[in-house]
């Protein structure tokens, strides 16, 4: 516990305080008076002091330690004390015999004999030589580091006596506490040792043969003389609600021999919660610091301070000690965003008291992608780059429909830039990956924007890759064929229309030849009709000419329509 409060101090004052040079200089903390004496019920005021005359301290923390048994505490006060800032409120438990306490004297520090740190009022409760110690103990100097100076712890020393013959006669009538008398139980508060709420305790016994009569008390002391009497004896009791305390029930029963030894059964009540409180954050409760330290305490008067339970939101308890290590608490570490922390105080009886703050963690910048993957093979590795924060640590987390499935941690160059290659091979699917990064004092940012990568199968590819292959060569014969017949359809459709040209033209052609030669028939007719009515008569050459002429004309007529007709068949 020490070493956790001196380290806490350490740094908590180091930057808070000027720096003075290193200091040798020993300080104590003693108990002011040393010696006290007085009798059973009267109570005495014992001052916890802290001496340092050869230099400045900035804190001092302990634990006094008391013997139940002989003492109890009924008030502690830090009325006049030198300490300004507690850092642990100052409580007390009556049943571990324990007062704590850790307080703070401001810049420039407290220097002195005898500074005032808290005053306890104790209650002596039975006769004897007694004794209060610290347990443990600590000074911190002023020199910038928070150096422990402790050098002695001191001890006051209580000598308690009983008062006047009432007292003897009480203690002359009661059976010493070593006797043993009637074993008592109870179902509702089955451990002497414990705490408990319920306020209405039943106990409970058994009667030998052959008793008579019992006698009952229950008190705050148990050397009292049980003085309520039932008979014939009853067998168990249930006691009316009692205040919060410790309690005894003391039974004697009595037989034809008469009455037996005093039996004791002891309870502790509490049914108070702890006091109320409140948490507070020490370097403010705004920040990017994602692991805000808070400060909380309270004191509960009867049973004490069992633990405390802290929550953020809705996330799980966080479960800590008991109250000398309470302070400070540092929370587990949060992602940026609006928190409440609720924190929980519960005695030793299981009464709560809660109190809760809201806090904020600010986020710096995100990260910059600077290039990635679209979509890959199976199989194949992601390799991601950007730009951040130098030096700052790159957090990428892979993402199935929402579901985190994988995380990967890289860190930045001097320039800020980064490289993550994923160690993990994914299954075809789609999935996103977001970044986060985390500078070097601590600050994180938010998630980025998810992305995503599309992973494909590798035998899908490759079947893909082989169904493309062969169609393209399917394809390319499928073109070349379709090029051919293209090609072969166009050459006939031009043939059959120059064909058709052709005869159309031939038979222009055998139309202006029959015209021409029907012309020239005409022509040469009518001319050889003009010779043969000349009144010269023709020659025998002359007819013989022009019969063979005739002859020939006809016969070239016919040879040139027969050739044309060929053609125009063709």
């Amino acid at each position: 516990m020490e070493k956790v409060q001196i380290k806490f101090l350490h740094v908590f004052f180091a930057f808070g305080f000027f720096c003075i040079p290193a200091i040798s200089q020993a300080a104590d903390l003693g108990f002011s008076p040393s010696t006290l004496s007085g009798t059973v019920s009267e109570t005495f005021t014992v001052l916890v002091s802290v001496s340092s005359p050869g230099a400045a301290i900035n804190a001092a923390s302990g634990v006094v330690s008391f013997p139940t048994n002989t003492l109890e505490v009924v008030n502690v006060s830090k009325t006049n004390s030198v300490v300004d800032l507690w850092v642990q409120e100052p409580s007390f438990s009556n049943t571990e015999g324990t007062v704590n306490f850790e307080g703070v004297m401001m810049n420039p520090g407290f220097i002195g004999n005898q500074g005032a740190v808290l005053t306890i009022t104790f209650a002596a409760k039975s006769a004897g030589e007694t004794a209060v110690k610290f347990a443990s103990g600590s000074i911190l100097a002023n020199d910038g580091v928070g150096t422990n100076i402790l050098g002695n712890l001191g001890t006051a020393n209580f000598s308690i006596q009983t008062v006047g013959a009432e007292a003897e006669d009480v203690t002359s009538e009661t059976p010493v506490a070593e006797s043993v008398g009637p074993r008592i139980t109870s179902t509702t508060h089955p451990d002497q040792e414990k705490w408990y709420s319920n306020n209405v305790p039943e106990f409970s016994w058994q009667l030998p043969a052959g008793a008579l009569e019992v006698r009952m008390l229950i008190g705050t002391s148990s050397t009292e003389v049980p003085t309520i009497r039932y008979s014939p004896p009853i067998r168990e009791k249930k006691v009316d609600a009692l205040p919060d305390g410790t309690y005894y029930f003391l039974l004697q029963i009595r037989d034809s021999e008469g009455w037996g030894d005093v039996g004791r059964y002891r309870v502790n009540i509490d049914t108070t919660p702890p006091n109320p409180f409140t948490i507070t954050f020490p370097h403010g409760a705004r920040g990017w610091e994602p692991q805000p330290v808070i400060l909380f305490n309270t004191i509960d008067n009867e049973s004490g301070i069992e633990r405390y339970d802290v929550k953020i939101g809705n996330g799980s308890l966080e479960r800590i000690a008991p109250p000398a290590t309470s302070n400070p608490y540092p929370l587990p570490p949060q992602y940026p965003g609006m928190y409440t922390v609720m924190v929980t105080a519960i005695d030793k009886a299981g009464n709560t008291r809660t109190a809760s703050e809201d806090f904020v963690i600010e986020s710096i910048e995100t990260p910059t992608i600077t290039y990635y993957q679209e979509e890959i093979e199976s199989g194949d590795i992601i390799k991601i780059r950007g730009t951040t924060y130098p030096n700052a640590e790159v957090f990428v987390y892979f993402r199935d429909k929402n579901e985190i499935v994988w995380e990967e941690f890289s860190k930045s160059n001097v320039y800020g830039d980064w490289v993550l290659i994923a160690t993990k091979r994914f299954d075809p699917g789609a999935y996103t990956f977001t970044v986060r990064v985390k500078d070097g004092r601590g600050a994180q940012s938010e998630e980025l924007s998810p992305l995503t990568i599309i992973v494909n199968s590798r035998f899908l590819v490759e079947l893909t890759e082989l169904v493309l292959n062969y169609l393209s060569v399917v394809i390319l014969v499928a073109l070349a064929l379709a090029g051919l017949v293209c090609g072969g359809g166009y050459v006939w459709y031009r043939s059959l229309g120059a064909i058709r040209h052709l005869r159309r033209e031939n038979r222009e052609a055998e139309k202006v030849f029959k015209k021409s030669f029907t012309i020239l028939r005409k022509d040469i007719t009518a001319h050889v009709a003009k010779l043969r009515t000349v009144k010269r008569k023709l020659t025998t050459e002359e007819i013989e000419f022009l019969e063979h002429f005739e002859e020939e004309l006809g016969e070239a007529e016919e040879a040139i329509t027969k050739r044309i007709r060929d053609v125009s068949r063709w």
